[in-house]
C-alpha cells in the first residue's frame, strides 16, 4: 500500500506527539525519511531514516534554520505535514486574549512559516503538503472558538495555496479528523489554558479513531492525492449536517458539547 513513499524525504510538525509519532514511524516503515520537528527532541537519537530537531514553529527564523538542515541532511523534499496544533476549552468569554494568540500563532501561523520555508524544495520536488485541521475547520465547536478560529484560517490558507500551486504539480490535502484519541493520558479541563487535540475529553460525541487508523487513512489520501479528507464517521456526518442542516448542527453540537461543562 505505501510502495510509492520509498525514499520520499516527509517533514512532520508536531513530530514526536501521538499522530505524528505513528504518521513518522509508519512513513518510516514504508522507507521514507522523516524529518521531526518539535518543541522537545533531545530526549530522540536521530538515525539514517529519521531527523530530530528540536524546532518552535512560531518563530520564523527557527523554522527556516530547520528546514536548511533538513534539506542538507537528506537531500530533498517531497511531503510535508502539517501537524503541530494545540486547543483549549474554554468559552470566549473565560479565554485570555494571550491564550488566543498562542492558539493563532501555533496552529496557523506556525503553519504558514514552515509552508513558506518548504515551498521552494516542494515545487523542486513536484511534492505534497498535508494540513491537519479539524471539523472545527469547517464547522462551529461550543467552547472552541479560538481553536475553530484558527482551523478555519488554516483551511482557507491551504486551499487558496493549492489554487496558486496547482499548476506547478504540488498537491495539497486538508484533513478534517473528529476526535483522534492519541494522548489518552491527559485529560482535557474547562478553563485551564491550552492542551493537546488528543487528549481525552469528558463526552466525547460518536467515534473515537484509533492513531493508526487514522495514519492509514491519512497515506491513502496522500497516496491518492485526495483534496480532502474527513476522517471518521462523525466528521463525515458533521460536515454534511452543517452545511444542509446548520440549525439541526447547533443543536446537537452544543448539546453535546456543554456536558464537557
Amino acid at each position: 500500500m505505501y510502495s510509492n513513499f520509498k525514499n520520499k524525504v516527509v517533514l512532520i510538525t508536531g513530530g514526536t506527539g501521538g499522530l505524528g509519532s505513528a504518521l513518522s514511524s509508519e512513513l518510516q516503515r514504508a522507507g521514507a525519511k522523516v524529518i521531526v520537528l518539535d518543541l522537545t527532541t533531545e530526549h530522540l537519537e536521530s538515525t539514517n531514516d529519521v531527523l530530530y530537531i528540536t524546532t518552535d514553529i512560531t518563530s520564523k527564523d527557527a523554522v527556516e534554520q530547520a528546514v536548511q538542515l533538513g534539506i542538507k541532511t537528506f537531500g530533498k523534499l517531497d511531503i510535508l505535514i502539517n501537524n503541530a496544533g494545540i486547543t483549549h476549552m474554554s468559552k470566549f468569554e473565560d479565554t485570555p486574549l494571550e491564550l488566543v494568540s498562542t492558539i493563532m500563532n501555533v496552529n496557523f501561523m506556525g503553519s504558514v512559516y514552515i509552508t513558506k520555508a518548504c515551498l521552494p524544495h516542494l515545487i523542486n520536488s513536484q511534492g505534497h503538503i498535508v494540513a491537519i485541521s479539524s471539523v472545527a475547520g469547517f464547522a462551529p465547536l461550543y467552547g472552541r472558538a479560538a481553536y475553530s478560529a484558527s482551523k478555519h484560517a488554516m483551511e482557507g490558507f491551504f486551499r487558496s495555496l493549492s489554487a496558486e500551486i496547482s499548476d506547478q504539480n504540488v498537491d495539497v490535502t486538508v484533513v478534517c479528523p473528529s476526535f483522534v484519541n492519541t494522548r489518552p493520558e491527559l485529560k482535557v479541563q474547562v478553563n485551564n489554558g491550552v492542551s493537546s487535540p488528543g487528549a481525552a475529553k469528558n463526552n466525547t460525541n460518536g467515534q473515537v479513531i484509533p492513531p493508526e487508523v487514522a495514519v492509514k487513512q491519512i497515506l491513502k489520501a496522500i497516496k491518492n492525492k485526495q483534496p480532502t479528507l474527513l476522517l471518521g464517521r462523525v466528521a463525515t456526518i458533521a460536515h454534511w449536517l452543517f452545511h444542509l442542516l446548520p440549525n439541526t448542527y447547533m443543536k446537537v453540537m452544543t448539546k453535546g458539547a456543554k456536558q464537557e461543562f
